[in-house]
């Protein structure tokens, strides 16, 4: 912030108590933001609900938790099989140890077949040892910050302009739940599972 912002953002301090609402509005920014994350949360927790009543034999489960966390699974699998997850700024195709065999995983999509699971991210920002990638922040609101949102920031546009931030999320997760790549996230599953699990 350059030094006639600063200037400026003084003079709306005027009294005390102006400057002590502030502060206590800076204590309850991170409140501020896990409300907004619940709102977009509930509102894409809604929709696909109502989207897999209207679909019964869509091959797909969602799931929700914590502030903003939602996963969409292959309907019947455990919470901790191959899923997509959308966390706080960031929308990922993830697996853990917890049903699957990470290594079985990390050796399997190496053939060439998965690949097209990549393609389904409008663009890759990173991938590690149990996520084949992921997207961070690339949500667009016709801002100069589309693409690339502080997290603070795109916490603002979860909670107040929600369908349109529900709508590029669910846009999204589609694109991974052709059924070309659910096969590939129902092959990942069964080939991958650890032995103790069924």
């Amino acid at each position: 912030m350059n030094e006639e912002l600063i200037k400026n953002a003084m003079k709306m301090f005027d009294t005390s108590a102006k400057w002590h609402a502030f502060l206590e509005l800076v204590n309850q920014s991170d409140n501020i933001r896990d409300c907004w994350w619940r709102i977009l949360k509930e509102e894409v927790h809604k929709r696909e609900l109502e989207f897999n009543k209207e679909n019964p034999d869509w091959d797909w489960d969602i799931r929700s938790f914590g502030i903003c966390d939602i996963r969409w699974l292959i309907r019947g699998k455990p919470e901790n099989s191959l899923m997509i997850q959308f966390h706080p700024n960031f929308l990922r195709v993830f697996y853990n140890g917890g049903y699957l065999d990470v290594n079985k995983v990390n050796q399997l999509i190496i053939d060439q077949r998965f690949d097209i699971i990549k393609t389904c991210f409008d663009r890759i920002d990173g991938s590690n040892w149990e996520t084949i990638g992921w997207e961070d922040r690339n949500f667009s609101f016709d801002t100069p910050y589309d693409g690339k949102f502080s997290s603070q920031a795109l916490s603002w546009y979860a909670g107040n302009r929600t369908k349109e931030f529900a709508d590029q999320l669910i846009a999204k997760v589609r694109k991974f739940q052709k059924p070309e790549i659910t096969a590939l996230f129902k092959e990942i599953n069964e080939k991958c599972r650890k032995d103790n699990t069924v």
